[in-house]
């Protein structure tokens, strides 16, 4: 999986692509989300645009990731979720937790006016 990561102001535009199915692409993903909150962003979109697809592992990571984030008083949104993506979040009742977008304007113009 690769991850590009983009800033638009105040908020991380995180665009994933490729599955994210365990180690060590969990692992990268809440590392970089990790070294973003230690550099002062706490406003974080996650972009699964180009994600083709998420096991229990991807999920757990995101998980994690957005404890962290809550942690530091901060926010995770979310875009593009795919068919096949926004199924396993549907499954897993996520979908009651996370903020989700359509676009990633959309989330980046709602997190910077928090």
């Amino acid at each position: 999986m690769k991850i590009k990561e983009t800033i638009f102001q105040k908020v991380a535009v995180l665009s994933l692509r490729g599955k994210l199915m365990g180690p060590p692409a969990t692992t990268k993903l809440y590392d970089d989300i990790v070294n973003l909150i230690e550099n002062g962003v706490t406003r974080i979109v996650l972009d699964f645009k180009h994600l083709n697809w998420i096991n229990s592992l991807g999920m757990g990571s995101i998980v994690k990731s957005y404890s962290v984030v809550q942690k530091a008083n901060g926010h995770i949104h979310l875009v593009g979720l795919g068919e096949k993506v926004r199924s396993v979040f549907v499954m897993s009742q996520l979908t009651k937790v996370f903020t989700i977008h359509d676009s990633v304007e959309d989330a980046v113009e709602e997190l910077n006016k928090l």
